[in-house]
């Protein structure tokens, strides 16, 4: 997949293995290993980074290096071509920086006929690289859940063991008892949701819309998608209604549906004379405008100022 594309889920595993590394290390090598240090993940030459990458000591007190690198969705002919390719550059990469040729995990996050295909070694000629490949919809989520590790939280919803809106209650429940801090706790809240999506994007939105945390979305990719959704079921049946009512008019009550609709995702119930205002505009160019703006305003009180009738 491109590079592009697998940003924003790569941004966010990265900063929650980043601040959960001691979380990480305990689940893939057990509570007795002991962390040292975070180490530079960067490949200089070919400007990439690894997703995570620690020393620690071994329960039998040997040093050891931990790397990690988490997959989503991948293109077609990708996984046996560039991932066991690109876990060989990573080892030699390490080795040649640290002296040592790292442990490596491979954690594959969707469950797909191509995912179940990835393999566990890279071998040409040669040169053999083995690498332990954990498939999370593989993993007892119960396990995890009893760990308390909220930096885990996040990867509870795409396991194995119940469906998606049980796991996030659970995983929510753990976050939200382990972190006083609300910032730290909505971060996290925020990357649970944005990995939740890769099971049921919509699901996942409602879940989060009738617990009122859908603000917690807002910065993610799972938000604009669901924006981009709503936008294109509004015009889609305004068109539908256009055809009996004349297509203009159906195309402008969908998009203040979707305007409202928006709103109220992100800030509840909306007064009269805001909803009246929305109504009265008919203005194409207005409306999209005002769709845009809502993602942007931090309050209500901020959106209002944009309407012209206000």
């Amino acid at each position: 997949m491109a590079e592009t594309e697998r940003r924003p889920f790569d941004t966010s595993l990265q900063g929650l293995a980043a601040l959960y590394s001691r979380h990480f290390l305990c689940w893939l090598r057990g509570p007795d290993a002991v962390w040292q240090q975070e180490l530079n993940s960067v490949i200089v030459a070919q400007q990439r980074r690894a997703d995570f990458l620690i020393r620690y000591t071994h329960a039998e007190g040997q040093e050891h290096l931990l790397h990690v690198e988490f997959q989503t969705v991948v293109q077609r002919g990708e996984l046996r071509e560039e991932l066991p390719v690109r876990m060989a550059t990573y080892a030699a990469f390490v080795l040649n920086r640290y002296g040592q040729v790292p442990d490596q995990v491979l954690v594959l996050l969707q469950d797909t006929a191509a995912t179940r295909r990835v393999p566990d070694h890279f071998a040409q000629g040669r040169l053999r690289v083995e690498y332990e490949v954990l498939r999370l919809w593989e993993q007892d989520a119960a396990v995890v859940l009893a760990s308390g590790l909220v930096g885990l939280m996040p990867l509870v919803p795409l396991m194995g063991g119940q469906n998606v809106e049980e796991l996030l209650t659970a995983s929510i429940a753990v976050v939200e008892s382990g972190l006083e801090s609300l910032q730290e706790r909505n971060e996290v809240l925020a990357v649970t949701g944005l990995l939740a999506s890769l099971r049921d994007r919509q699901q996942v939105a409602e879940f989060f819309r009738r617990r009122s945390m859908m603000n917690l979305l807002q910065q993610t990719p799972l938000f604009e998608e669901l924006t981009r959704d709503i936008v294109q079921q509004a015009e889609q049946r305004g068109e539908q209604r256009g055809e009996q009512r004349g297509e203009q008019r159906g195309e402008q009550q969908g998009r203040t549906r979707t305007l409202l609709l928006l709103l109220q995702h992100k800030f509840g119930p909306l007064p009269a004379e805001v909803i009246t205002a929305l109504q009265n505009i008919s203005d194409p160019e207005t409306l999209e405008h005002l769709c845009l703006a809502i993602l942007e305003a931090p309050d209500l009180n901020t959106f209002r100022q944009q309407i012209p009738a206000l």
